[in-house]
């Protein structure tokens, strides 16, 4: 029983080690890195310089940082929520309370035709179109040969 146990116990020791992080060499090849060297490969330090407990702090700001945004989005999706059923309930009082005189006087501000007393303008583009200035012809020079 003795040996099972200590047989064991170099067996996870054997496992534990083998696990271990390894480094492995970066080679920064101009703007690309790798595994594997090129012609001017420069090896890149790629070790964590911070001790065991600056990383455990570093982590656990982490997971309170993750845990706040996730509370900060919930509290953000629960408002959008609400203001959407409130502007629901809104717009369908808005449609209980219509009257069929104003809905009348509305449509028919919208069947006058436009006033033709204003020319017709261009319309300009929905988006940015570039455009060069205006070509002028140029006066020939004098002096010709």
């Amino acid at each position: 029983m003795k040996h099972t146990t200590s047989l064991a116990a170099v067996f996870i020791a054997c496992c534990v080690v083998s696990t271990g992080a390894q480094s492995q060499k970066v080679y920064r090849c101009g703007d690309t890195y790798s595994q594997k060297p090129c012609a001017d490969a420069v090896v890149v330090d790629v070790s964590d310089p911070r001790s065991q407990t600056q990383k455990i702090r570093a982590d656990a700001e982490t997971r309170r940082e993750l845990a706040a945004a996730n509370a900060m989005e919930k509290a953000r999706l629960k408002e959008e929520a609400q203001m959407r059923s409130e502007r629901a309930k809104k717009t369908a009082s808005l449609v209980k309370n219509a009257t069929p005189a104003a809905d009348a006087s509305h449509t028919d501000a919208a069947r006058k035709p436009a006033s033709k007393s204003h020319t017709k303008k261009k319309k300009e583009p929905e988006f940015f179109t570039a455009r060069g200035a205006a070509s002028t012809p140029k006066a020939p020079a004098s002096g010709t040969r």
